[in-house]
């Protein structure tokens, strides 16, 4: 086999292997820490209701998102909150500015996001993939702070700078999706500036779920599911152009 036979084989082999990464329903990628996929994890209903499972196979399926929408109709930076329940739930607002609207997208109700901030009390989530969606493009350059506080006085911020977040081959100015694990329970909360007269709504798949009502209906009391592939649905196949005859390489 020549230099360039060679060459090519590597190429193809390569290609191959990198072939479950067009669709995340293919191989084991659960090692992959940042994945949005669990392809090696068993879905059960997060709630545990139907246990239709219970002698079978479970039922693969994607994460349900939590979908928050924070509208500032002040003149001036809001200072915003999300989560945080032992810290802002018996707060005015939960904590967000009197002018900051804070809307629950899924039931459209403020109510419906203070029944997700107390969920996270008894029923603690890792947010597995994150979507930012806004039409001032500013807004999509801040950084928010994802703060983890305990009783005992520990706290750690982690940054999350949303300007390096975009991918290089995005088409759409008003979105941005993120890959990033994140725990909440009751002593997380997440923090951001809401620019003035703006609209931000975050959408946040859950990958895995602590319920203890399905582990009483008969389930596991930690559910996993997959994040959906939000971008590159539509990004085309990869194709090999080459003058040589591929039927003839060998790997003698």
């Amino acid at each position: 086999m020549n230099s360039k036979e060679k060459e090519l084989l590597n190429a193809i082999n390569g290609t191959e292997r990198m072939s479950g990464f067009d669709s995340y329903d293919t191989g084991d990628l659960s090692y992959f820490d940042d994945m949005d996929s669990f392809d090696g994890d068993d879905m059960s209903y997060f709630d545990g209701d139907d246990m239709s499972y219970a002698e079978g196979s479970r039922a693969v399926s994607t994460s349900d998102p939590y979908v928050i929408s924070y509208n500032n109709t002040d003149v001036i930076t809001a200072n915003c909150v999300l989560f945080g329940y032992n810290d802002f739930f018996n707060q005015p607002n939960f904590g967000n500015p009197a002018l900051t609207i804070v809307t629950n997208v899924q039931t459209g109700t403020t109510l419906g996001y203070g029944r997700m901030i107390a969920q996270t009390n008894n029923k603690f989530f890792k947010i597995g993939k994150w979507r930012f969606q806004c039409s001032n493009a500013a807004q999509l350059q801040i950084t928010l702070n994802i703060n983890h506080v305990d009783a005992n006085g520990k706290q750690y911020t982690t940054p999350l700078n949303l300007s390096i977040m975009r991918d290089a081959y995005q088409q759409q100015p008003d979105i941005i999706d993120v890959t990033k694990q994140v725990t909440v329970d009751g002593n997380t909360f997440v923090t951001f500036p809401l620019f003035a007269g703006t609209i931000l709504t975050i959408s946040m798949f859950p990958v895995s779920v602590i319920s203890g009502k399905a582990k009483l209906n008969g389930g596991t009391s930690v559910n996993s599911a997959r994040a959906p592939r939000l971008s590159g649905k539509n990004v085309a196949p990869v194709v090999i152009q080459t003058t040589q005859n591929v039927k003839g390489v060998s790997k003698s």
